[in-house]
């Protein structure tokens, strides 16, 4: 496991096939395929996907 919280959400949605990377060098930011996201809203697209697929795709 990550001690970023949002590096390890970046991956789980790159390994469900999502493009996923940093929008800049600005920390906080991603482009998630094609829309800018900040942290927040990153950890927020996971959790819901988590919603939808169980429990144990991030802790």
């Amino acid at each position: 496991m990550s001690d970023d919280p949002c590096r390890e959400a970046a991956d789980v949605l790159r390994g469900m096939g999502w493009k996923v990377e940093p929008a800049s060098d600005e920390l906080g930011l991603w482009l998630v395929d094609g829309e800018q996201l900040g942290d927040a809203e990153l950890m927020g697209v996971v959790r819901l996907i988590k919603l939808m697929n169980g429990p144990d795709i991030i802790q």
